[in-house]
C-alpha cells in the first residue's frame, strides 16, 4: 500500500509539473491546491469528485442535465461557465479534469486550432488524443447510458456528432490565468481554444448549427455520471467499445 501511494504521488507530481510546463499554470494565477488523491478500490482512485479508473483508462464525475433543446455550443461546462448553451454542467473544476487526463498520460493534440482555422484545413488523425464520452443516469428505476456525441445534432443534416470526434486539446494561459478554470469551459461542440476538449467534427467551427437532441437527452436537472474513456495504452488510437 505504501509503495502504491508513493507511486501515485509521483504521478500526481508528474502531471502537475507537465501542467505547469505546458504554460497552463504560473505563480500568480487562478490555480489552487489540488485535492488529496485517495485509493477507492482495485485500480480506482478518488481525486476530489473524480474517480480515476487506471486499468480501464477512464475518469468519471457527477454532472447535471443543463439543456434539452435549442442551440448549443458546449457539451459540458462548469457551474460558473456558459450554462445557457451547454448540454450538461458540473461542479467539478476544469483544472482537476485536465490534471486527471494527464495522470493517465493522455496528451493534448498539438496545433489543433491552427489547422481548424486555416484557410485550407488538413485531414488529421486525432485518434491518439481522442476522448469518448458516455453519459449514465437512472430514471424510474431504469438505468440508461448513451454516447454524449449522440446528444448533439447538426441542423444541416440532422446527424449527430460522429463517435470519437472529441479531442483533448488542453486549455491555455493568458496573463497568469488558466482559461478553462476562468471560463468554466470543459467540452466545446463549437470550437473554443480555452476549453479542455473540443470536437473535430465537420462544422465544429460553426456556432449556429448544433442543437440538443431532445429525444436522447436525460430530463432537465437530472443527475448524471459523465465518463471519459481514453485510448487503450499510451499513444494508442484504439478506444474501448
Amino acid at each position: 500500500m505504501r509503495q502504491e501511494t508513493l507511486r501515485l504521488f509521483s504521478q500526481v507530481l508528474w502531471a502537475w509539473l507537465l501542467f505547469c510546463s505546458n504554460g497552463l499554470v504560473s505563480g500568480e494565477d487562478n490555480a489552487s491546491a489540488l485535492p488529496k488523491i485517495e485509493r477507492a478500490g482495485d485500480g480506482l482512485y478518488r481525486f476530489g469528485d473524480i474517480i480515476i479508473n487506471r486499468p480501464a483508462r477512464e475518469i468519471s464525475f457527477p454532472g447535471v442535465t443543463n439543456q434539452v433543446n435549442g442551440l448549443i455550443e458546449y457539451g459540458i461546462v462548469h457551474d460558473s461557465g456558459k450554462i445557457h448553451e451547454s448540454l450538461f454542467r458540473t461542479a467539478v473544476r476544469p483544472q482537476l479534469i485536465h490534471t486527471s487526463l494527464l495522470l493517465l498520460k493522455h496528451k493534448p493534440a498539438k496545433d489543433f486550432f491552427e489547422n481548424l482555422w486555416a484557410e485550407e484545413p488538413k485531414e488529421i488523425d486525432y485518434s491518439a488524443h481522442s476522448v469518448r464520452i458516455t453519459v449514465s443516469w437512472e430514471l424510474n428505476a431504469t438505468k440508461h447510458r448513451l454516447e454524449l456525441a449522440s446528444m448533439a445534432l447538426n441542423e444541416k443534416n440532422k446527424k449527430a456528432i460522429p463517435l470519437h470526434s472529441f479531442v483533448f486539446t488542453g486549455s491555455r494561459i493568458v496573463e497568469g490565468t488558466f482559461m478553462a478554470e476562468s471560463a468554466g469551459s470543459i467540452l466545446a461542440v463549437y470550437a473554443d481554444d480555452v476549453a479542455i476538449l473540443n470536437s473535430s467534427a465537420h462544422d465544429s467551427d460553426n456556432d449556429d448549427v448544433w442543437y440538443a437532441n431532445k429525444e436522447k437527452m436525460p430530463p432537465l436537472e437530472c443527475p448524471v455520471t459523465l465518463r471519459f474513456h481514453l485510448p487503450r495504452g499510451e499513444g494508442s488510437g484504439k478506444l474501448p467499445e
